[in-house]
């Protein structure tokens, strides 16, 4: 059995044998995410494009040492125009690749729930949210809201639900397999235990 599999056996066993503290933890974190997302969102723009371009420097200095890029001169590098727009639409779907995940495992919880609507729902609550967040930013100073933007949140969201999709797919086909032929599962552990004896 992969490192992987093991993983997702502890997890998915913790949240059907505590399903009222699983939920709960991951509702928690869902609503400290989103408080995370509103409290960027309503930061300035001078704030905001700062941490964007310290964030971009700091991967091209990372990346290229040599390139000897600055906050003071980051602008005038053509080929950095849209860098900086780039940082940010990632950090888009970071935030809220993050949030449909949180969201995802609180209905993950609920063990009667149809799986289908496990993966619809947090793609619909993330854009929701991304809507709001951008109707909020229409109020700070310098910000504004596109669709553009919600539309990012909710590819985020997307690739998140799938990456969730494909790993308890990959999880139920083991799972069938060992269930199948529980042999399989015996000579694992054997074949494990030859190998930490030869370390």
């Amino acid at each position: 059995m992969s490192n992987t599999y093991r993983i997702m056996d502890a997890y998915r066993n913790f949240a059907r044998r505590n399903p009222a503290v699983f939920i709960t933890f991951n509702l928690i974190f869902s609503i400290l995410w989103i408080s995370v997302i509103m409290g960027f969102s309503g930061e300035d723009a001078d704030i905001s494009g700062l941490r964007s371009a310290r964030i971009l420097v700091g991967l091209i200095n990372t990346i290229a040492p040599e390139a000897d890029v600055t906050l003071d001169n980051y602008e005038s590098l053509e080929a950095l125009e849209n860098s900086e727009k780039v940082i940010r639409k990632t950090a888009h779907m970071i935030e809220y690749g993050v949030l449909a995940f949180f969201v995802w495992a609180v209905l993950f919880g609920f063990a009667d729930l149809r799986r289908r609507y496990a993966y619809i729902i947090p793609v619909i609550f993330s854009a929701a949210v991304g809507a709001l967040d951008e109707r909020h930013q229409t109020a700070v100073r310098g910000r504004y809201g596109t669709w553009i933007d919600v539309c990012v949140d909710a590819a985020g969201a997307v690739i998140a639900v799938f990456t969730a999709y494909a790993l308890t797919k990959r999880y139920r086909d083991l799972k069938r397999m060992l269930d199948r032929d529980p042999g399989l599962r015996a000579s694992s552990h054997i074949c494990e235990d030859s190998t930490a004896d030869r370390r």
